[in-house]
């Protein structure tokens, strides 16, 4: 599986480790490093924040880097239809550059009508926009839409799915990228080899993380020596914890028990129809609820 680091800025040198990187074209003006680099629209941050982006600056920011493959510009969308919009798009982008098409967590028939159209130009497709499904309650519906989706994909991306745990519920991608050793190192967390994050900060934990241990401590220095680091560790110093973040995800596998896993193991030997049955009966539950809500 190819893992690929996502890089905001300069200030982490990320490049150096010589892997793949993925940036977000609001931000880059030009590429630096000789690595391989994928290059997102920033559509969904766009949405988001409440603004439109439209798909001929996309391009014009496209052509004028030099990257290696290109995320389309889309419309994210959680147990619905696919939004034709983003089929026009991609044709747009399509004529011009190496562009990825989106397929988000639709429903099994948007699903199936967005591989239908996109294939007619490409068999290599991304899925995207699970994360803030799965920070709402519905972790297990975005692995069962994903497992439907990769049973029909040639080569399929994930997008956000880098870490070493998101690796294994995404296990049969063919790759995936992540800006999680960043984030996790501006809050004082670092990850251990096989056990994901612990906390090192000398502050109170006011969120959901556990506090490293000596034990902890002395894996992961011992984890950085045997795999040769070739950086000073530093766990008081964020961008020394970056670093290090991004060299166990790079480096490491997630080993502990997750309920998460096994059902994503599970949920890849179910058979297809049934899949597709429950996945629909989920996405009613979850529009059903959506529309009480906003009632």
């Amino acid at each position: 599986m190819k893992v690929l680091l996502g890089i905001p800025d300069a200030r982490i040198p990320i490049w150096e480790l010589n892997t793949p990187l993925m940036i977000n074209q609001l931000v880059w003006d030009n590429i630096t490093w000789d690595n391989e680099t994928w290059v997102d629209s920033g559509g969904y941050q766009i949405m988001v924040k409440g603004f439109s982006l439209q798909v001929d600056a996309v391009l014009k920011k496209y052509l004028s880097l030099h990257a290696d493959n290109f995320m389309s510009l889309d419309v994210p969308s959680f147990c619905t239809d696919v939004n034709e919009i983003n089929f026009r798009n991609f044709e747009y982008l399509y004529e011009k550059i190496n562009v990825m098409p989106i397929i988000h967590a639709y429903t099994p028939d948007g699903i199936e009508k967005a591989i239908e159209f996109y294939s007619q130009y490409t068999d290599k497709m991304a899925y995207g926009g699970i994360v803030p499904p799965s920070l709402s309650g519905s972790k297990k519906l975005v692995i069962m839409i994903y497992h439907y989706l990769r049973r029909k994909v040639k080569y399929l991306h994930v997008l956000g799915a880098g870490s070493p745990y998101m690796r294994e519920l995404f296990f049969n991608a063919d790759s995936v990228d992540t800006a999680t050793y960043r984030i996790k190192a501006s809050r004082g967390l670092v990850i251990i080899p096989g056990k994901g994050e612990r906390y090192v900060g000398d502050r109170k934990i006011v969120w959901k993380a556990k506090r490293a241990t000596d034990e902890d401590i002395e894996l992961l220095l011992d984890f950085l020596e045997r795999t040769r680091f070739p950086y000073k560790v530093d766990l008081k110093n964020w961008v020394s914890r970056a670093l290090i973040n991004a060299w166990v995800l790079l480096n490491s596998k997630y080993e502990e028990h997750n309920y998460l896993i096994d059902f994503s193991r599970k949920v890849d030997k179910m058979g297809s129809d049934y899949l597709k049955g429950e996945i629909e009966e989920m996405c009613n539950a979850v529009s059903s609820s959506f529309r009480a809500t906003n009632n």
